[in-house]
């Protein structure tokens, strides 16, 4: 009896889904991805792209700590600045 209440509940929820929510696309788009992750660690592709994506990671935190520190220092500039007009 619960089976069949959750089952027509979570039919109900699926057929009341407007076109719009492409809840069946999801649901695809998620098995394909699946599908393709699994081949890629099979075939050993994962790995070198995982360590491409941690490399280019590391580049935007070397350039975004280099900005703070650009930033850092022209703030401290144009403290001085007010400071000796003051």
């Amino acid at each position: 009896m619960k089976c069949t209440t959750i089952f027509l509940v979570l039919s109900m929820v699926v057929l009341m889904a407007e076109p719009g929510d492409a809840f069946f696309g999801h649901i695809l788009k998620g098995i394909v991805s699946v599908g393709k992750h699994i081949h890629g660690l099979i075939r050993g592709r994962h790995g070198e792209a995982m360590r491409e994506q941690d490399a280019m990671r590391d580049q935007d935190a070397m350039r975004d700590q280099e900005a703070m520190r650009d930033k850092e220092a022209m703030d401290q500039r144009a403290f001085e600045q007010e400071r000796a007009f003051a």
